[in-house]
């Protein structure tokens, strides 16, 4: 577990997601981040949040979904990298990223 994304608005208001390491596919009924009750959200793989653990960063990107996913308020088009608290928009459905790993922690320092 690498990071959460945590509901702010929309039908799964409240509720949070664990974040792992390389790809984690969001979609409504199907993927790692299943968020119910947004029918704007495609069924599966509507977008994608990354952990790149070289790096220690994270990015969020389109994957197959219609709707257009937003990051702080303008369009993701092509993968772009998240910070800490980053608001990104899917359908009716505000997510906050918060990320566990980066430069105070990562689970492979001692």
């Amino acid at each position: 577990m690498v990071g959460w994304l945590v509901c702010m608005d929309g039908p799964s208001r409240g509720t949070d997601w664990r974040i792992h390491t390389g790809y984690n596919y969001i979609g409504r009924e199907v993927g790692d981040i299943h968020i119910q009750g947004d029918n704007q959200i495609s069924r599966e793989k509507h977008a994608m949040v990354a952990f790149y653990a070289k790096t220690l960063t994270y990015f969020v990107g389109p994957a197959e979904g219609r709707n257009i996913v937003e990051l702080n308020g303008a369009p993701v088009f092509n993968t772009m990298e998240l910070k800490n608290y980053d608001v990104i928009t899917i359908g009716a459905t505000r997510l906050m990223f918060v990320g566990l790993c980066g430069e105070r922690f990562a689970w492979d320092r001692e």
